[in-house]
């Protein structure tokens, strides 16, 4: 394993919904506050785009583009037009909330959060975007104020998803279409640095925690014992994935919000973009339909 290296000093507010692009061999991620998308491919210099509203969640779209999570439901990101289009309205009613974290699974469904973006109260919940288009709210996951996650495991059996502010991250199992089962605990994070945040798993079993105000991720072996530990010289470490040629690179977003002016001066590399080379493996990001209708 190499060094932890900053390969885009962004200084983004909020880094978050990093995910690599097999077809484009590239990364993109979004910073939530500034409300950008961020793109790096191969032997091409940065891209961003500046993205109207929230964008705190985005995978590739079976039509082309990007479907993404927003502070109020599901929209369509079309980078070559520079254009958004609003797909699904959800939580309207619910004051104070955003989305949060998402991620698609091994067979193209998309579990996504939302949380109280003042972080007072437990408003947030997890839904699910089927293979048919529908989007169903995962009542048995429970309400939490920040919802983080989800990850599955790459043999397509299980989900694990975070509350934040409780230090829990749950796991439920999956049937064949990829429909949760009854969440358990899975590791209780209590004893460890920071506050759970974004996460993703290897073909080993392992899954890997990225520690918001803890300057870390953390491989946890399939029964959730703690195997390793990789330090980042910043404070909040927020989602990573697997990504590059071999899938063996783990790509890492950070933040800058919550850190004052001297700690800011303290960790300049706050919201970039790093890398560390692992023997680990991920499996390709899959690719989820656009959704058609809300269930009731």
């Amino acid at each position: 394993m190499t060094a932890v290296e900053c390969i885009w000093n962004e200084q983004a507010e909020l880094g978050e919904g990093v995910f690599w692009h097999e077809r484009e061999q590239a990364i993109y991620w979004v910073d939530i506050i500034q409300s950008k998308v961020h793109r790096l491919a191969k032997n091409r210099s940065p891209e961003s785009w500046n993205i109207p509203g929230q964008t705190s969640a985005i995978v590739p779209c079976e039509e082309g583009g990007l479907l993404a999570a927003f502070e109020n439901g599901l929209s369509h990101i079309d980078l070559v037009s520079e254009t958004v289009t609003p797909l699904v309205l959800l939580e309207d009613g619910i004051p104070h909330n955003r989305f949060n974290d998402g991620c698609s699974d091994t067979r193209g469904n998309f579990v996504f959060g939302s949380m109280d973006d003042r972080q007072l109260d437990a408003t947030g919940s997890f839904y699910r975007l089927n293979r048919s288009g529908t989007v169903t709210i995962l009542e048995s996951f429970g309400k939490m104020c920040i919802t983080n996650g989800p990850a599955f495991s790459t043999d397509g059996n299980w989900i694990f998803f975070t509350d934040t502010v409780a230090g829990k991250i749950f796991r439920a199992p999956l049937d064949g279409e990829g429909s949760p089962g009854r969440p358990e605990l899975h590791i209780d994070f209590s004893n460890y640095a920071g506050h759970p945040d974004g996460m993703c798993t290897d073909t080993e079993g392992g899954l890997w925690i990225c520690h918001f105000a803890g300057s870390r991720i953390s491989r946890f072996r399939e029964d959730g014992t703690l195997e390793r530990e990789i330090l980042l010289p910043v404070p909040n470490v927020t989602k990573c994935t697997f990504g590059g040629k071999a899938l063996r690179t783990l790509y890492i977003t950070t933040a800058a919000t919550g850190l004052d002016e001297s700690q800011r001066r303290q960790f300049p590399l706050s919201g970039g973009l790093f890398t560390v080379e692992t023997t680990f493996q991920g499996v390709p990001t899959v690719a989820v339909p656009r959704p058609s209708c809300v269930a009731h």
